[in-house]
């Protein structure tokens, strides 16, 4: 996904000579903002940049986990982090979306969900 924002830094570029011109804050103070021929740009050290795509993969990992959970729950599991290991093995093995992976787990592996039906609305009421 980060790779999709296009965040990877695909050019390396070595400055010589430049005139910079501070016009608020100081030097020291990082990331810039830097402005240029009306674009603005954000220089960050390597280290700030690296700890920001750490934490939006991190991010975009527990955004995708959540509507994972959501979508098993709708299904009634019976231990959610045991379909979630299953969920994710096969969206890994098979390359497909949460939705097609969890019918799939439903699927090959009942067991693992809550029967809906009326037959077993029956047998627990007697």
């Amino acid at each position: 996904m980060v790779n999709e924002l296009n965040l990877e830094p695909q050019t390396y570029v070595k400055i010589k000579d430049i005139d910079v011109e501070v016009i608020k804050g100081e030097l020291s103070q990082k990331p810039w903002l830097i402005e240029s021929d009306g674009e603005n740009y954000v220089l960050l050290e390597e280290s700030q940049y690296d700890k920001m795509i750490n934490l939006l993969k991190e991010v975009l990992t527990q955004n995708v986990d959540l509507k994972m959970e959501q979508k098993i729950l709708e299904e009634l599991p019976v231990d959610l982090e045991d379909v979630k290991v299953v969920v994710k093995k096969e969206i890994d093995e098979h390359n497909i979306s949460i939705p097609e992976a969890i019918k799939r787990v439903k699927t090959t592996y009942p067991n693992l969900f809550m029967k809906r039906d009326f037959e077993f609305m029956l047998e627990n009421l007697f």
